[in-house]
């Protein structure tokens, strides 16, 4: 059984509210009663019950973080940003994987809404805005991306700005038949990005057929896949905007088994600028993922101190130019 503080008084022949006072390194304690007090808590090896702790204080310590995927190089570099901040600040991060799962996201909510953390920083959500709307009722949120809701601070990327440095850097190499590969297509980032592409496909009038698009691909396995389904057409795309480096790598990797030169039998460009994309020399949009991390956990901090913040936040995008374009 755990000591508790009537024993820790008990022994040490001091009042509770003394314990209490030395427990919390109170200065008004007589010498002699906190040596004895020190005493009885090293006999009894008495170990405080934080929960009660962070319950008196009503605070936790505790952030909660939401992602899609923990093993996804996004949202790894996103986490690693964040995990930065809450070191700096002595606070722990309760990490989920929702899977792109609602009733996942809709079930960890709850950490927020019954007190479990101080507050919740949203990696990628796919509940619709009224949702978010009404958790902000119950803490602070900082959402990793646009989320459509006013009532919580966002950081993002222009998802928009980097489909469009994309597209013009293939157009000026000539390309005008251009596919397009994302993950989650019903993701904020997800609908921005598809939404952008197309816009840009009619105002430039660009060549294009349903079979250049997929969705739902994340990893090198998934560009392989991609690639064969693209290679089998008799009419494909000269070039394709792929939302992953890592797909976008399989989408190499399976072009040099097949003999198609890169870039001038097909080109490639990628997002994120991830260390793989140096290795294979491929063309990437350069997000600034770590940083972004950094200024969603800040964002989170200040707002639990009571401080005002904006509303939203944006970080920009670049062009990253190598062998494959």
């Amino acid at each position: 059984m755990m000591t508790t503080i009537s024993e820790i008084a008990q022994k040490a022949k001091v009042s509770r509210t003394t314990v209490s006072r030395v427990l919390n390194h109170h200065p008004y304690v007589k010498a002699d009663k906190r040596d004895a007090v020190l005493q009885a808590i090293q006999e009894l090896q008495y170990v405080p019950n934080f929960n009660a702790v962070h319950l008196s204080k009503g605070r936790t310590n505790v952030l909660g973080v939401i992602v899609p995927k923990i093993d996804h190089p996004f949202f790894s570099q996103l986490i690693a940003g964040i995990g930065e901040v809450c070191n700096r600040y002595r606070y722990s991060l309760l990490l989920h994987q929702s899977n792109n799962d609602l009733n996942q996201e809709l079930h960890f909510f709850n950490q927020l809404k019954y007190k479990l953390v101080d507050g919740l920083l949203l990696g990628s959500a796919i509940s619709p805005p009224h949702v978010l709307d009404e958790l902000s009722n119950y803490g602070k949120i900082v959402c990793c991306e646009a989320s459509g809701c006013d009532k919580m601070a966002s950081v993002s990327v222009n998802h928009e700005a980097g489909i469009q440095l994309a597209l013009d850097h293939l157009r000026e190499q000539g390309h005008q038949n251009i596919g397009l590969c994302i993950g989650n297509a019903k993701s904020g980032v997800g609908i921005k990005r598809a939404q952008a592409f197309f816009q840009y496909q009619q105002n430039y009038q660009l060549g294009w057929n349903a079979s250049w698009y997929f969705d739902g691909n994340y990893t090198i396995e998934d560009g392989i896949q991609v690639a064969r389904q693209l290679f089998r057409q008799s009419h494909r795309p000269t070039a394709i905007v792929v939302g992953s480096d890592y797909v976008a790598a399989g989408i190499l990797y399976e072009a040099r088994i097949q003999g198609i030169p890169v870039p001038d039998g097909f080109a490639v460009i990628g997002f994120d600028n991830q260390p793989i994309s140096e290795v294979v020399e491929l063309s990437t949009i350069d997000q600034p993922i770590v940083e972004l991390g950094i200024m969603a956990a800040e964002l989170l901090f200040l707002q639990l101190h009571d401080q005002q913040v904006s509303s939203t936040n944006q970080l920009n995008l670049k062009l990253i130019q190598r062998k494959s374009t």
